[in-house]
């Protein structure tokens, strides 16, 4: 029924995701800590924005450094520790890991004297931020490749028949693409769910919104039943309601400001920058 290659890969990614070294703990949860989650929020948003100006690279290098973020402050370095009690160092460690990013998925070659002075604004020298870097890199053992909800989506997306219509399928993974790039941004969201339930969630909601354009109903079901059945998704688990909740409601409030729904793809930049106001334009030691 379906390309064994492709339900292999999910297996494999599933697998990855539900191991230790691609796990994210709840590191906010120690009440001495005296980062938030609107900090992190905030750097999120900083991230996409600075990403916008960089030519050839999508939000998904951002999602990317997202995970590395977490995931180092999850771990047991000392930098970590000392990141989840000091704003500079924070920032630092934020600012690296999307440096990494930029580096391992979009091929860029950056050059930490640009960084220090284009990107953070001189906040901190080329000294400090090649020894955040490594400091980054061994928290995560080197492991940079782990699975995120994009490639969830890319390959459970796949499973679809051809039946279903390339216009129909470009909407729903547009648009699911972009929730995704809300949720993420959420702390409680990443810390709760793995990246493979955060794709699954965004694209159950984004083919009830398809349904609006493309009304059949029948289709809806039967296409969630197919990724339903390979990703183990529980829709009536309290956390999983929870989620798909959260994620209308960023559609509703999307949309309540538009005009209705259009081609998701002219949209996408504004359905990612719903997700805060308030961040910092640059990276300063003031912030």
């Amino acid at each position: 029924m379906f390309d064994p290659l492709i339900l292999s890969q999910i297996r494999v990614m599933q697998q990855q995701e539900r191991s230790s070294s691609y796990r994210c703990l709840d590191y906010l949860s120690n009440t001495q800590v005296k980062i938030s989650p609107s900090v992190r929020l905030a750097l999120c948003d900083w991230a996409y924005k600075t990403i916008v100006v960089c030519d050839g690279v999508d939000r998904s290098t951002a999602i990317m450094a997202f995970s590395y973020f977490d995931r180092f402050l999850s771990s047991n370095a000392p930098a970590a520790k000392r990141a989840l009690n000091d704003l500079q160092e924070c920032q630092l460690a934020f600012v690296t890991s999307l440096v990494i990013a930029l580096k391992c998925h979009s091929g860029f070659k950056v050059e930490y004297d640009f960084v220090s002075k284009v990107v953070t604004g001189d906040a901190y020298d080329e000294e400090e931020l090649s020894y955040m870097e490594m400091e980054v890199l061994q928290a995560l053992d080197w492991k940079l490749n782990g699975p995120s909800s994009d490639d969830f989506i890319g390959y459970f997306l796949e499973l679809l028949s051809d039946a279903h219509g390339a216009p129909l399928l470009h909407f729903v993974r547009s648009f699911s693409k972009s929730l995704v790039q809300l949720a993420v941004t959420r702390y409680d969201v990443v810390v709760q769910h793995n990246p493979s339930e955060i794709a699954f969630a965004s694209i159950w909601c984004a083919f009830q919104c398809a349904e609006l354009v493309f009304p059949d109903s029948q289709l809806f079901l039967e296409s969630m039943m197919v990724i339903k059945l390979v990703s183990k998704f529980d829709i009536n688990d309290a956390r999983s309601k929870s989620l798909i909740k959260l994620l209308k409601s960023s559609v509703e409030e999307f949309y309540s400001a538009s005009d209705g729904i259009e081609d998701t793809q002219s949209q996408e930049d504004e359905m990612a920058s719903v997700s805060s106001d308030s961040s910092p334009r640059s990276i300063t030691r003031d912030v």
